[in-house]
């Protein structure tokens, strides 16, 4: 593997404290040769921080983040408030978007969330089985709903936007969908994700992959249904950027597969992306709206995360450079040098982090 750039920052939490900011440590060089990465240093634009109780606010349960550099503003998906934030970095205004319920521009769960075109925002709520589009000054637009999700308990593990089409890899199950209370104990049950494409009017394309994702096991409680996850038996992912669609499965390594994609509903696989990475410890596979790949691992049992950054080469993807932060770190969204961050402690406090490569804009 490439030798890199090793950039240290300091995760700092910080509740409702605007004018906080992290730590920002120089870059120590690791090996004979400057990194690629534009990432050499990240200069903090805003912290926005919370903890875990329903009554604080204003984050709790951030799960998906869209940038709008153009409009220096950030949206996050704030789920245990059943609402969408719109954050104006420049003045640190936080506006509301949606509320808990059931009616129009209202949400259950809130989950993922992606651009839809250049001035709306897709949201797909977990509890309504549905995809509300919402402009970006907050305005509710309309809700939708795709043929077989929510059916059977098929839920979306992951949503991605690239032009025109959304993809999706759909869930084949919830356990109890899986498996029945006579299920025999010990008896265990493979989830499998279909990647697939959604168009704007809310149809199902063809199913691009099927790849093995969360293996559920029976236990032997004779008075109630009791189910669990095998966290050792891996799962997948998908991410998307710059014009291709990654698909990541975790076995006994990390496997990445990269998809060439059309604007349209088509995708075509290419060689299969050596990353170098051992399964054990991988986190997060992420791609940036420009199709950097970032594979996230954690390391000392949550104690820091090394961001590392893949790019295209000639004829295989090399590793770029990488980032260490202290703590849980999952990057919500990156784009044009600017980059959102979610840290959790070891409590579970939540904090966001909005931040870009020393030197840009």
């Amino acid at each position: 593997m490439n030798r890199c750039l090793l950039i240290a920052v300091a995760m700092q939490v910080a509740c409702g404290d605007r004018e906080s900011g992290l730590p920002r440590t120089d870059s120590p060089l690791i090996g004979s040769q400057m990194s690629q990465v534009a990432w050499e240093r990240l200069d903090t634009l805003a912290v926005l921080g919370s903890g875990p109780e329903w009554s604080e606010s204003p984050l709790y349960r951030v799960s998906d983040a869209v940038l709008d550099n153009e409009r220096n503003t950030v949206f996050l998906v704030n789920g245990g408030n059943s609402e969408l934030i719109r954050y104006d970095i420049g003045d640190g205004q936080i506006h509301s978007i949606g509320r808990r319920g059931r009616g129009p521009g209202e949400f259950g769960r809130p989950l993922w969330m992606e651009p839809h075109g250049p001035d709306s925002l897709l949201v797909y709520d977990r509890d309504l089985t549905q995809f509300s589009v919402f402009s970006r000054s907050g305005g509710f637009g309309r809700t939708f709903r795709v043929p077989g999700i929510g059916l059977r308990g098929r839920q979306p593990a992951a949503l991605t936007r690239m032009g025109t089409g959304l993809w999706a890899a759909t869930s084949s199950g919830l356990p109890q969908v899986l498996m029945v209370p006579e299920t025999p104990a010990g008896t265990k049950a493979r989830d499998t994700l279909a990647i697939v494409a959604i168009t704007a009017e809310g149809n199902v394309g063809d199913t691009v992959a099927r790849v093995p994702h969360a293996l559920w096991e029976r236990l032997p409680d004779p008075t109630s249904f009791n189910i669990r996850r095998d966290e050792d038996a891996g799962g997948a992912m998908i991410s998307g950027g710059g014009g291709r669609l990654f698909i990541a499965t975790f076995a006994d390594s990390l496997e990445v597969f990269e998809y060439l994609v059309a604007d349209g509903p088509d995708a075509r696989l290419l060689n299969p992306v050596a990353v170098g990475a051992p399964r054990q410890g991988v986190v997060q596979v992420f791609a940036s709206r420009e199709g950097t790949l970032w594979i996230g691992e954690d390391q000392s049992a949550g104690e820091s995360t090394v961001l590392h950054a893949f790019r295209p080469g000639e004829d295989e993807w090399v590793l770029a450079g990488s980032l260490a932060l202290d703590g849980s770190v999952q990057i919500l969204d990156a784009a044009q040098a600017r980059i959102v961050l979610l840290h959790r402690d070891s409590l579970g406090i939540e904090t966001v982090v909005i931040a870009r490569a020393s030197g840009t804009r």
